[in-house]
């Protein structure tokens, strides 16, 4: 196992920092609790991704919490927050996306890199709307198009800042992490595909399983609710028009 930084290693990571300045003993503090934050949630984030991949293999949140004398509630609220700073590569990693075709995990990369580009912490439910309409498929802009809407005209409600679709433009930048809108979406997409492959319609129908998301609210504004569309989807698939909830 690769040892861990020594303090004399990350005393000189600090004094490296301002080696190009005159020494400021009181900027040096600044410095070392920088590093310090970045350790702690490097190591916040290695917790989560082990909890995920756990979630992924099947271990209930009961299971987790037992042997740290943990409830089920305890063990979620202890964790959630962790999980919470993990990527999209994360979770490809953890093998919580596994069932996610390509034209799914490109809507969620295609969500990332927006929110990258952008400077954002995270992806908001507002990137995966943009990426799952841009999704060479096209089903979700045929379902609010059957729906009476207009997809430009939603693009325009989300409101959001413009985006040069450049991949340099993300060059140097962290990716960010799964919003929680994002990651509602995600397990709800799971949740549509009832244990087959998830595509990007399931991310879809994920996005209007959150109505008071940013998406969400957008899309029930324009009229397209989850019962709608699945209505709408179903159909296209020439299967009865249910609620398979």
């Amino acid at each position: 196992m690769p040892e861990m930084p020594t303090l004399p290693e990350l005393v000189g990571l600090v004094l490296l920092d301002g080696i190009a300045e005159p020494r400021d003993p009181v900027r040096q503090i600044a410095a070392a609790e920088r590093i310090a934050g970045e350790l702690s949630a490097l190591g916040e984030s290695l917790v989560g991704f082990f909890v995920e991949m756990a979630r992924a293999e099947g271990c209930s949140w009961t299971d987790i919490g037992a042997p740290r004398g943990l409830s089920r509630q305890g063990a979620q609220q202890r964790y959630a927050p962790l999980m919470a700073q993990l990527t999209i590569d994360d979770l490809i990693r953890t093998g919580v996306l596994e069932r996610f075709d390509d034209g799914a995990l490109g809507c969620l990369r295609h969500a990332q890199g927006r929110a990258q580009r952008l400077g954002h912490d995270a992806v908001d439910s507002g990137d995966l709307l943009l990426a799952v309409l841009d999704d060479p498929a096209g089903l979700a802009g045929d379902v609010i198009r059957a729906l009476g809407a207009d997809p430009a005209e939603v693009r325009a409600a989300l409101g959001l800042e413009a985006d040069d679709d450049g991949p340099a433009a993300a060059d140097g930048l962290a990716r960010p992490a799964i919003g929680p809108d994002v990651r509602r979406a995600i397990d709800g997409a799971v949740a549509e595909a009832h244990g087959h492959g998830v595509t990007a319609g399931h991310l879809f129908l994920g996005l209007l399983r959150a109505p008071g998301s940013r998406a969400g609210q957008v899309l029930t504004a324009h009229g397209v609710t989850r019962q709608a569309a699945l209505a709408q989807v179903l159909g296209l698939a020439g299967r009865p028009t249910g609620d398979q909830a």
